[in-house]
């Protein structure tokens, strides 16, 4: 009996060192595109703050300007003022000079808006310079990930394939690819795997594992993980029925025998539990293939550990 109980915890280690396994490697490939993605957006960003550092200096240039300009009509200002002022004898020779002044400080402000005009034009250019080299470095580097991406998938074994994706990885794979003659058949074929396996996590359903058995036949790839996943949704079916006849078992016993709170036939009758248990994992019990009957056998040992009189006939209901 303690072989027994010692083999039931050998395998729970197992399961969840290989699920630890394969977390890590898809935190690794998803924290590598999350890399690759974050580079490009600081490289946006770099390009932005050049354009924005250009934009600041073109304000302070051109508010220098402005106030140049201002301080100029002021001037004029207060010497057409000094004009009204004159006596009449010397109106037409101050006059005249005023004017002369007024032309060059106006030949003055010509050219200062000119210079305006020109940075306006400099920073325009400069502007959009920047956006399109932003625009085509942010454009190369979606290329290169998808050309790495897309070789990813032409240059690695199917059981590779199989080892570092998911569902998921898959689906947002396909968008990303879009129609590539070379790597869409790859993707559906992968997709139809995980569809597949994703079965065996779940409460059995005959047609839906019918249709599965006919979309992996269909799959034409050297696989030693795809020819184990065509075995296990083979047999699936069986594994359950042998589970639900041991549940059946023990109910059986539960209805002919009672512990009623006697520590002595407690222990018996777990250990009567034990041994149908232990019958069922022998000849079919695999965590690692069946997941979902795997968990039910946890939840019987879950109830029953503490109270040998618990009611486990709900869960034939998950069968």
């Amino acid at each position: 009996m303690k072989k027994i109980i010692i083999i039931t915890l050998f395998l729970c280690g197992i399961c969840s060192a290989y699920s630890q396994t394969v977390d890590s490697l898809l935190l690794k490939n998803y924290e590598q595109k999350i890399l690759e993605n974050s580079k490009l957006k600081t490289d946006l960003q770099t390009e932005r703050q050049k354009n924005l550092d250009l934009s600041n200096a073109y304000k302070k240039d051109t508010l220098a300007l402005q106030k140049q300009i201002k301080d100029l009509k002021n001037e004029i200002s207060v010497e057409k003022q000094k004009v009204s002022d004159l006596n009449k004898n010397k109106i037409k020779e101050e006059k005249e000079k005023l004017q002369t002044k007024a032309d060059s400080l106006n030949g003055e402000i010509l050219k200062l808006n000119q210079t305006i005009a020109d940075k306006d034009r400099q920073i325009a250019t400069s502007r959009q310079q920047g956006d399109q080299k932003a625009r085509t470095e942010k454009e190369n580097g979606k290329k290169e990930a998808l050309a790495s991406l897309i070789n990813s998938y032409k240059n690695k074994m199917f059981d590779d394939l199989i080892k570092s994706s998911n569902k998921e990885s898959v689906r947002r794979d396909m968008q990303l690819i879009g129609n590539n003659a070379e790597v869409n058949p790859i993707l559906t074929d992968l997709q139809i795997y995980f569809n597949a396996e994703e079965l065996l996590l779940k409460k059995i359903d005959a047609a839906q594992i019918k249709n599965a058995q006919t979309q992996l036949s269909q799959i034409k790839r050297q696989s030693k993980r795809l020819d184990a996943l065509k075995e296990n949704i083979e047999y699936y079916q069986d594994f359950n029925t042998a589970l639900k006849e041991t549940i059946g078992k023990l109910v059986s016993l539960d209805n002919r025998n009672s512990a009623a709170g006697d520590s002595e036939i407690q222990k018996r009758k777990f250990n009567d539990i034990v041994t149908i248990l232990a019958d069922y994992m022998y000849n079919y019990y695999d965590y690692t293939k069946y997941k979902y009957l795997s968990d039910i056998v946890f939840e019987i040992i879950k109830r029953k550990k503490p109270s040998a009189d618990a009611d486990i006939s709900d869960l034939l209901n998950k069968l």
